[in-house]
């Protein structure tokens, strides 16, 4: 039963770790993407 646990607890930490890089991942993206829109802006 404490084996089950661990592992419970480690898949945790696994996953918790992907989605934090992958939202990281995406604001870095919306933040270029916000950029390239402001430049287009003063460009007219």
């Amino acid at each position: 039963m404490l084996f089950v646990g661990i592992a419970i607890l480690i898949v945790l930490f696994i996953s918790t770790t992907t989605i934090e890089k992958t939202l990281k991942s995406i604001e870095k993206q919306n933040s270029r993407v916000i950029e390239l829109l402001e430049d287009i802006r003063n460009e007219k």
